[in-house]
């Protein structure tokens, strides 16, 4: 199992490059980022390979959404440029989302009916997985809240296990459970994460409220963690926190605290 770590809500007073570093040093395998054009994508990479934080991942659309039939093509166009950059680099998972999002709200979807946009929506990720195939990076699903997202198509975990079902490709197509994201609108974490399991490709923690660091909030993560090692899945656990006090430290110290690093190393050799 490996540990990743959003340097979007850590280290957020340095330059991307000096964030990686500083995720490496403090024992992170990878990093995750949001959008790569605005992250100095190169400079990320090459701190990467220096520091032993490589990239494992970023958003693959944002400008063009998945659940409009209209615009398919440059949806496709704009993940093939992700796909693209994410082979150059080395990341390994994209980031899909079902609607475009621009200045950090939903653009709304067509008015068509839900179970015309979510048909849509699997049709466009069964047509991107045919553009990953045999790139070695897998696309990946996301559910948002719609407590301060309104208008995502893909609002809990049931629609994106529903979406990577129906799409078929399972050698390229895997969700994110998203502890802070589901909690919000559905709870019930347990028997969703159950649920997601055969296409979990992430975990994603963050506490509600506030996306803090684990154990500053509502959520169990330690029962969460039994589950994961009851389910015995051995996949990347991205921690997208934002520190309650200001101080990374702080969120370092709790993460290692709840899913440190040696249980993730006995997670990979099958313990």
């Amino acid at each position: 199992m490996l540990r990743s770590v959003s340097v979007e809500t850590m280290w957020r007073d340095r330059p991307y490059a000096e964030r990686v570093r500083a995720a490496g040093a403090a024992g992170f395998d990878l990093v995750d980022l949001w959008d790569w054009r605005t992250s100095d994508i190169d400079a990320v990479a090459a701190a990467g390979r220096e520091s032993g934080a490589g990239v494992n991942g970023f958003f693959g659309n944002r400008d063009h959404p998945l659940c409009d039939p209209a615009a398919r093509g440059d949806a496709l166009d704009e993940l093939a440029r992700s796909l693209e950059t994410a082979v150059r680099v080395g990341a390994r998972q994209l980031h899909l989302f079902s609607n475009a999002i621009a200045g950090g709200r939903v653009v709304p979807a067509p008015p068509l009916p839900a179970e015309a946009l979510r048909a849509a929506c699997v049709e466009g990720v069964a047509a991107a997985a045919e553009l990953a195939r045999g790139s070695g990076v897998t696309l990946v699903l996301e559910h948002l809240n719609t407590v301060f997202l309104p208008g995502y198509l893909w609002d809990e975990v049931g629609e994106v296990v529903s979406a990577a079902r129906q799409a078929g490709a399972p050698d390229v197509v895997g969700v994110a459970f998203d502890a802070f994201h589901q909690q919000l609108v559905g709870g019930r974490l347990t028997e969703h994460l159950e649920a997601a399991a055969p296409w979990l490709a992430r975990f994603d923690v963050a506490e509600v409220p506030g996306r803090h660091e684990p154990g500053a909030g509502e959520i169990d993560f330690v029962h969460l963690r039994g589950v994961l090692d009851r389910l015995g899945w051995d996949g990347t656990i991205t921690f997208e926190t934002v520190p309650s006090d200001g101080r990374p430290e702080t969120a370092v110290a709790a993460i290692e605290a709840h899913f440190p690093a040696r249980w993730c190393r006995a997670r990979g050799k099958g313990a």
